[in-house]
């Protein structure tokens, strides 16, 4: 009688033991290479060097994992990054930072740009709506702690969210028509976006 494959540690049945995390992140990066379409359990077995088998230890379908993805990526993109910005004890500091990190040169692979080509899909347009919503309270409440009235904090929290959300279409949909030389754009963005010294404050 044929003896039964051994379970050894680290392996399943002879294959490499993922957690669910690991399909997590692999179908996040996937997502934003090829977006969701494209984001299949062969496509992720054969990128984790695994038979599509070992997938169902986590999830019942492909459309839990889409969930799982999508959850994953609302905390990282909300939660997990207030919560670093908030190590920041200088709010202008925090808002240097922020406004640095959304006038850099658009990755050609984006997670959000490529949510957004699926925003008709109703799930994926909630979580869009709920970081977008987020992200935009948080730059209100740090302008309103440097002391702006409400109205011009809400104002500037927009516009700063909207140049951000307007590179990542532009590079989707007409990356010609970017700088060349990128080095002018985040100056002009932290002139424009974070508010002078000493009360120097411009709508």
């Amino acid at each position: 009688m044929k003896a039964k494959p051994q379970r050894q540690p680290g392996t399943r049945l002879g294959e490499p033991t993922l957690t669910a995390r690991d399909w997590i992140e692999a179908a996040l990066q996937m997502l934003a290479e090829a977006g969701p379409t494209r984001v299949t359990v062969a496509a992720l077995a054969a990128r984790l060097g695994v038979t599509k088998g070992s997938f169902y230890w986590h999830f019942r379908s492909r459309t839990r994992l889409l969930e799982a993805t999508l959850e994953r990526w609302e905390q990282r993109a909300t939660s997990e990054s207030i919560r670093a910005l908030e190590e920041v004890p200088d709010v202008r500091g925090r808002l240097e930072l922020i406004v640095e990190a959304s006038s850099q040169q658009p990755r050609s692979h984006s997670i959000y740009a490529a949510l957004a080509e699926w925003s008709g899909d109703k799930r994926v347009r909630r979580v869009l709506n709920r970081v977008a919503t987020r992200r935009v309270q948080y730059l209100e409440s740090c302008y309103l702690e440097l002391g702006m009235p409400r109205s011009l904090a809400e104002a500037r929290a927009l516009l700063t969210y909207a140049a951000y959300r307007g590179l990542l279409q532009l590079a989707r949909e007409a990356p010609s028509v970017l700088p060349k030389e990128w080095s002018t754009y985040p100056r002009l963005a932290r002139e424009v976006l974070i508010p002078r010294r000493k009360g120097r404050q411009s709508a």
